[in-house]
């Protein structure tokens, strides 16, 4: 994040500061979160103990289990306490089931472009090595989140086996980051039965499982299917699929680090994520905060209408002034964010080109996140945030458009 992070934007304290499109941090609830906190939140000597443990209360335990089985999740079987760990984020959670399902070397299939933290969480501490999926080096590009992307996930295996490196797992980002699309089921259903040929886990991403929006890209988006929401004996062994979440992205609050591991038939896995716990002990302010949340059943109500209208309005305000500047992008439904293609405006057609252009924008005070970053295997595509004031996103875009245009 560098530079883009230290001279941060704001109307009132920094105008000169970089306006920052280049995080997946919804904004558009911030002022409600942080007014449901300060309201509710209770210390009690119990909170300054270690209390139920270093994964979470079991109050919060329950009360994600409780959330899921009600929202878009819909688990075919209902969630129970036992079957949810909570770290201190959801890049804990990813980390500690690297080190828990890996040896040091070994790989988990990743598709092009993926989510950047994804390869940090893997590679930092348990070595993991990411193999990465290609969709574009083919006699006609493959969507990533399509049926026919399956065939490439299997390819990709059976390479890395050949060169040398097991595959011990698939991760997925559901819905998609960057693409911010939903995977559909019938694209679930082929995941869990190529994971079930090879033996590998299944890990789902869902932390923008209820941040599903509509627009005129979408006017009737496609809804979210979660893998808990499959009858999963009938494709794998269930000890192979789990599913994270977390509070970062539905609930606005990528500063308050908590992250669940969901996995309802691998009580050993459970074990050894508890047994290195110690290292992602989540806070209990923050875990009470969460839970005061998720128990408000009144506040969740309200809550999400206005969120998915927010979002709805804000991606509507990004496309209206990408269409005005002719800038491409990847029709999206589902998160903070969206896939925008700036290969017109590169001195040339190389990664170097756009570094370039990102390290120019920087320096014009607006930063938006690198296809690079992202793995992606074409030069000139950048992810920008939109779920922000639509006043700083339309100075972030004017900003921006100084070298667009050039």
């Amino acid at each position: 994040m560098g530079r883009g992070s230290s001279n941060v934007y704001d109307v009132k304290t920094n105008p000169s500061g970089i306006v920052s499109l280049g995080v997946a941090e919804n904004r558009l609830m911030h002022e409600e979160i942080a007014a449901h906190i300060n309201s509710h939140l209770s210390i009690t000597k119990r909170s300054l103990t270690y209390g139920d443990g270093s994964v979470g209360s079991d109050q919060l335990r329950q009360s994600i289990a409780n959330f899921m089985n009600n929202t878009a999740f819909r688990p075919k079987k209902p969630l129970e306490l036992k079957q949810v760990t909570v770290l201190a984020g959801v890049s804990s959670v990813i980390d500690c089931l690297a080190f828990c399902l890996c040896e040091s070397g070994e790989g988990i299939l990743l598709g092009r472009p993926t989510y950047v933290g994804f390869i940090s969480d893997l590679v930092n501490r348990a070595g993991v090595k990411p193999v990465l999926v290609e969709f574009e080096r083919r006699s006609k590009a493959i969507h990533p989140t399509s049926l026919e992307a399956v065939k490439c996930y299997e390819d990709a295996l059976i390479q890395s086996i050949q060169n040398g490196t097991p595959v011990r797992a698939l991760l997925l980002c559901h819905p998609h980051n960057p693409f911010g699309v939903c995977y559909e089921p019938h694209v679930l259903e082929a995941y869990l039965k190529l994971c079930a040929k090879y033996k590998i886990h299944l890990i789902s991403d869902e932390v923008y499982a209820n941040s599903i929006f509509a627009s005129t890209d979408f006017p009737t988006p496609p809804k979210f299917t979660s893998v808990l929401a499959f009858d999963i004996e009938k494709y794998i062994d269930p000890s192979l699929v789990h599913c994270l979440y977390g509070m970062s992205k539905d609930f606005c609050s990528n500063g308050i680090r908590l992250g669940a591991f969901v996995s309802q038939s691998n009580p050993d896995l459970h074990a050894a994520m508890r047994a290195i716990s110690k290292f992602a002990w989540p806070s209990s302010l923050a875990d009470t905060a969460w839970c005061d949340i998720l128990k408000d059943e009144n506040f969740l109500s309200t809550y999400f209408h206005t969120l998915t209208k927010r979002l709805s309005t804000a991606y509507e305000h990004c496309i209206s002034l990408l269409k005005q500047h002719g800038i491409p992008y990847v029709p999206a439904h589902a998160g903070p964010f969206i896939w925008i293609d700036l290969s017109n405006y590169l001195s040339s057609p190389t990664v170097e080109a756009e570094r370039e252009l990102a390290w120019r924008m920087i320096d014009n005070k607006v930063w938006i996140a690198t296809g690079e970053a992202y793995r992606s295997e074409r030069p000139g595509w950048f992810r920008i945030t939109f779920a922000v004031d639509e006043a700083e996103f339309e100075l972030g875009v004017q900003r921006s458009v100084v070298w667009w245009c050039l």
